[in-house]
């Protein structure tokens, strides 16, 4: 078994962002969901919204705890898309 820091770090880092976006308050995914998470993210098609997102991250980690207010800033969801699609990448 090869262990890739970098790899780990981008793993941490995404669900880091996935928290932050989705004001994910209580989760704990595997390092195998999150990579899942990521490859999803990196295959995805449509509009990058919260709920495009939050729609893939419940398809493979099954529930989480958010954090709920009106008008939340979606700004950070294309970042999301790219750090995914990196972190997919290190793994190719």
């Amino acid at each position: 078994l090869t262990i890739n820091k970098g790899f780990y770090m981008s793993l941490e880092i995404l669900k880091k962002e996935l928290e932050s976006a989705l004001m994910i308050t209580e989760w704990s995914p595997s390092p195998g969901e999150l990579k899942e998470i990521a490859k999803r993210l990196k295959e995805f098609r449509g509009e990058a919204t919260e709920s495009n997102i939050a729609k893939i991250v419940l398809d493979v980690v099954g529930s989480y705890e958010k954090a709920a207010f009106e008008g939340a800033d979606n700004s950070d969801l294309t970042t999301l898309l790219l750090l995914a699609t990196k972190t997919a990448s290190n793994d190719d």
